[in-house]
């Protein structure tokens, strides 16, 4: 198994002044991207996991070194021991979501509001060091995960 992948976030933001017949527009635009090759150096990783999950209780808790998961029909364990890039998305139409690992940030938890996501790219050689992931918030919040670094599946 091989891996590649392409990156790419992009914001545009349209203001308009309120003039009466003349009408200025300003816009502000930020843009990242990047694509890992298979490997384990700078812009490469080796292995993705990725799910749809319902919050089953009150938390769950994720550790990125035993990671259960389907391919070709079989049961597999995705173990990465590096993390290149983290995308978690709150798919839950009214509740928020509180996030905590320090993959993350050393800082402290991250919330996600309804529809809201966060993107991590780290395309260095290292990558971060995982940690487990605790995802909390009320039963029944739905969110998407895709994880993606160095490892391996067995």
């Amino acid at each position: 198994m091989s891996l590649n992948a392409q990156l790419a976030l992009s914001v545009i933001i349209h203001e308009h002044d309120a003039a009466d017949l003349a009408r200025a527009l300003r816009v502000t635009s930020g843009s990242y991207a990047v694509s890992l090759a298979d490997g384990t150096g700078v812009a490469q990783a080796q292995v993705a996991w990725s799910d749809s999950r319902t919050l089953g209780g009150s938390a769950d808790s994720l550790n990125p070194a035993s990671l259960a998961d389907t391919r070709d029909g079989a049961a597999v364990t995705v173990s990465l021991t590096s993390i290149k890039v983290v995308y978690i998305k709150n798919s839950h139409a009214s509740n928020s979501l509180t996030l905590a690992s320090t993959t993350l940030s050393s800082a402290g938890n991250v919330t996600l509001e309804p529809g809201a996501c966060l993107f991590v790219s780290v395309p260095t050689a290292a990558g971060k060091t995982p940690a487990t992931f605790t995802v909390s918030g009320s039963s029944g919040t739905t969110y998407d995960i895709i994880l993606a670094g160095g490892g391996s599946v067995t």
